[in-house]
């Protein structure tokens, strides 16, 4: 992958996969079913200690219980660390709201420097637009924080590939997290941010829909509060007939699904960051694994390939038929 669309910690001295960053959205205790923290913590340690160094949040997440919980990984080596966490969206008693204008962006900064007890953050990124100001104001602000040394760089958060041609034009490498896997299918976007983005991929599990063994309705999931159940794609036949078509071609491969998948979109063009979001020590082992096979099979990109991994490489280690399967998609 190019070196400019790298991001790395003040002290990268131990940052061996810059392209794999943990997500922490499941790991605060609020919206994704059951929640133990002592078991969320003990994920974020198992990815630290085995020099996993880019982390993920936001003041929004779980209220900012999220944050709280990746302060206690930091604290001690908070520059070796590359720490990502994003304002635009807050929680007003039980409503979300936006809030992006200038003012709020500055106040949500600091209040994630309060729970990460941390004085500056490596990215800091508009987490959605807010309808009710210019996508431009915002992010004039964020590079105001910038210049003002409080963030290392800004980023953005689920534009349009529209609003990356008007508002990020004349940009270059700018952080833009964009929901992409196999079932939805972002390719425009990517292929807008081609010059101007930090291409970051996110839910590429699709909240946990496509790591499962086998295909379940969203009835089959348990409490009032699981967000997953506002997710379409857990109650699409068409989606679930997919999943049951993939989980039926593995067939006991080495590779593991959870590893196919990530290197299928690993190799897609103008890919150069994946968020998967464990909260379990058994899902940070899967991803754990991914990142061994990667290197086991030597499939990182060359620097003048605009992918993580090569594809060449990637598609004579996944079967040819679930290539063709995730590259065709639901």
């Amino acid at each position: 992958m190019k070196k400019d669309k790298i991001l790395l910690p003040k002290r990268p001295s131990s940052t061996g996969s810059p392209w794999l960053w943990i997500g922490t959205w499941s790991m605060g205790g609020e919206g994704f079913g059951h929640h133990d923290e002592r078991e969320s913590l003990r994920t974020l340690w198992t990815a630290a200690e085995n020099n996993i160094r880019h982390f993920d949040t936001a003041g929004f997440y779980a209220h900012g219980k999220s944050e709280k919980l990746l302060q206690q990984i930091i604290k001690t080596e908070r520059e070796e660390f590359f720490i990502s966490s994003k304002g635009g969206l807050v929680w007003n008693g039980r409503r979300v709201e936006h809030q992006a204008s200038p003012e709020a962006l500055i106040r949500q900064l600091h209040e994630s420097f309060d729970r990460l007890k941390t004085d500056y953050l490596d990215l800091y990124q508009l987490h959605w637009p807010d309808p009710k100001v210019p996508i431009g104001e915002s992010i004039d602000a964020l590079s105001d924080l910038k210049m003002k040394g409080l963030i290392r760089s800004w980023g953005v958060g689920n534009l349009t590939d529209y609003d990356l041609y008007q508002y990020l034009d004349g940009e270059k490498d700018i952080p833009h997290q964009v929901h992409f896997n196999p079932v939805h299918r972002n390719f425009n976007i990517l292929h807008a941010g081609d010059r101007q983005c930090i291409n970051c991929i996110v839910s590429p599990l699709e909240q946990g829909l496509l790591a499962r063994d086998r295909a379940r309705s969203d009835k089959d999931r348990s409490g009032k509060n699981d967000l997953r159940k506002r997710n379409p794609y857990f109650s699409d036949l068409k989606v679930l007939l997919w999943c049951k078509k993939f989980n039926e071609l593995l067939n006991h491969h080495r590779v593991s699904k959870v590893s196919m998948i990530l290197m299928w979109i690993c190799a897609q063009p103008h890919v150069h960051a994946v968020i998967p979001g464990p909260r379990k020590t058994s899902q940070m082992d899967e991803l754990l694994r991914f990142r061994a096979e990667v290197e086991e099979y030597g499939l990182l990109a060359s620097v003048d390939e605009d992918s993580i991994i090569s594809r060449k490489k990637a598609a004579e280690v996944v079967p040819a038929d679930i290539w063709k399967l995730m590259s065709k998609g639901p």
